[in-house]
């Protein structure tokens, strides 16, 4: 199988890893591809629970799925159960497409290797820049948790002013919980 198949494509692709510790583990992550009709792809990873358990030996599963709030609370928190269609693969709710990677670290970079996927829904989608957006203001928000710097903020603010312009409802509703989970309000 290869990754274009599960809707992997050259570049940096947004999706939700999980792995397996004391609960599975969600969260954003971008998987690198430089070879869509391959099967290995990259994972830039920083210390974080998804570092940790992937260090403990446990598999990677990746889930594409284009729901604007299953990408913020997973950015700060582990999705409940209610966010889950099935346990066995971890698959949550509306994912177009999931994969199962076996990855080995190396420095900050973990290769992945994958075992098997499955596209289990065909949805036409269009781009939407509100969706997009708000993945940017994702990006810089667990960012700007870590450290507050201005330059952070402001880019928060910016890529939610195109939510608010380009989203729809789910996606509004998304940034309205980004600026919760950082303690922003929409005031500079």
């Amino acid at each position: 199988m290869k990754l274009y198949e599960v809707g992997l494509c050259n570049g940096i692709n947004e999706v939700i890893g999980i792995t397996e510790g004391k609960w599975l583990n969600t969260a954003p992550l971008g998987i690198i591809v430089d070879d869509e009709d391959s099967d290995t792809a990259k994972l830039r990873l920083y210390k974080s629970h998804t570092r940790e358990n992937i260090e403990k030996g446990s598999i990677l599963w990746v889930n594409v799925n284009f729901d604007p709030l299953i990408f913020v609370i997973s950015a700060f928190e582990d999705l409940s159960r209610e966010f889950f269609e099935s346990l066995n693969p971890p698959i949550l709710k509306d994912t177009i497409s999931w994969a199962k990677f076996d990855a080995e670290l190396r420095g900050n970079f973990a290769e992945l290797h994958m075992l098997e996927g499955e596209v289990i829904r065909s949805n036409i989608r269009a781009v939407n820049r509100g969706f997009n957006s708000l993945i940017e203001a994702l990006v810089h928000a667990t960012r700007y948790r870590i450290s507050t710097r201005r330059e952070l903020k402001e880019k928060i603010f910016y890529y939610g002013e195109l939510v608010s312009k380009c989203g729809g409802k789910r996606e509004k509703e998304a940034y309205r919980l980004l600026l919760e989970y950082t303690g922003l309000s929409s005031d500079l």
